[in-house]
């Protein structure tokens, strides 16, 4: 997994889950292009347009 450690620096806040940041910065594109199963950004799209809906 990548290293993080730059980007957290510069927001000021440290991820818990890492491979949610992963997910969120990796586009459904990129994804489909690989071999390997690749997690993408749209399941998390998803959730995040469902949520005002709630509100």
């Amino acid at each position: 997994m990548l290293d993080f450690a730059i980007l957290e620096s510069r927001l000021g806040y440290s991820f818990f889950d890492k491979q949610l940041l992963v997910d969120a910065l990796t586009h459904s594109s990129y994804a489909y292009e690989q071999d390997v199963a690749v997690r993408d950004n749209q399941r998390l799209e998803f959730l995040g347009d469902a949520v005002p809906q709630l509100v």
